[in-house]
């Protein structure tokens, strides 16, 4: 059990610094965001299951799939005006 969770936390400690470190792209950003919040419902999945709280998996998953939906709806909307989802070609204080 133990060996799972570190597991877990090296894939959120690699998903952090995915996070840091390609921040030029938000296609990529949302990726590595999704695959922390994948590597955290994992951690938590073990202690859900172990106190028996599946209406908060449940909450948390609502959760998940409505901030990957408004990342999305954003990228889109981001390529469609500027052209690209490079940061470096945007200003964001335009916005």
């Amino acid at each position: 059990m133990y060996l799972n969770f570190y597991l877990y936390m090296y894939m959120y400690l690699i998903s952090l610094f995915m996070f840091s470190f390609y921040y030029n792209h938000i296609m990529l950003n949302l990726l590595s965001l999704e695959f922390m919040i994948l590597s955290l419902m994992l951690m938590l999945m073990i202690y859900i299951m172990y106190m028996n709280l599946l209406e908060f998996y449940i909450y948390f998953l609502i959760f998940v799939v409505c901030e990957s939906v408004l990342g999305l709806s954003l990228l889109i909307y981001l390529i469609r005006s500027k052209g690209s989802d490079n940061m470096k070609n945007l200003n964001l204080i335009l916005w």
